[in-house]
């Protein structure tokens, strides 16, 4: 157990020592996104945990070795609750360098299109292993938040002077909105 934890330790090393910076141009990025949130119980309910997973593309421009600026979309689907996230977002990421040591920030904000619509934002920080001269391989722990908004409705009681008591129609009176707010963690490429 000790050579494997060793083996993977040299390998983050000499991952780490070839190091580069992202070259000014075109930059793309390809993640597999996973998303964890707990639910807040009812009183006498369990709390519910949910697990959202899915991909992520953002394409844009590297101002310098340290600013991308883009725009991209994040699809994400939980089977457990038959539901997803679906945002168009705008993307800033800065990646700093320590010597050999590569991290970085990055913020999406956007629209979440998917529960009748929402705010989308997602600052997350991460590690950058680079692979050749122009890709690299990303991983990142953040925050999400998605809003939602749903229909209120109303019972309305109504007697209609014919029957034998009040009969109810549901109808309309507003929309709620809300957000939901998610751990996560991505791991991708960039090129």
């Amino acid at each position: 157990m000790k050579r494997k934890i060793f083996t993977l330790l040299m390998l983050a090393v000499m991952l780490t020592a070839f190091a580069k910076q992202p070259e000014r141009g075109y930059r793309g990025f390809l993640d597999w996104s996973n998303s964890y949130r707990t639910t807040a119980s009812f009183t006498g309910f369990p709390r519910i945990s949910s697990f959202y997973t899915g991909i992520s593309t953002s394409h844009g421009y590297q101002f310098n070795p340290r600013l991308f600026v883009g725009a991209g979309i994040d699809f994400e689907h939980c089977s457990k609750i038959d539901s997803n996230i679906l945002a168009l977002f705008a993307q800033g990421r800065t990646d700093l360098q320590f010597g050999k040591f590569t991290p970085f920030g990055d913020l999406r904000l956007g629209y979440n299109l998917a529960h009748g619509g929402g705010v989308y934002f997602s600052p997350s920080i991460g590690y950058r292993f680079s692979w050749n001269r122009k890709m690299g391989i990303n991983i990142a722990i953040g925050y999400t938040l998605q809003g939602y908004s749903w229909d209120i409705y109303e019972v309305k009681n109504y007697y209609d002077g014919q029957t034998n008591g009040n009969w109810g129609i549901l109808e309309k009176i507003g929309t709620g909105h809300g957000t939901a707010s998610f751990f996560s963690f991505r791991v991708g490429i960039d090129f």
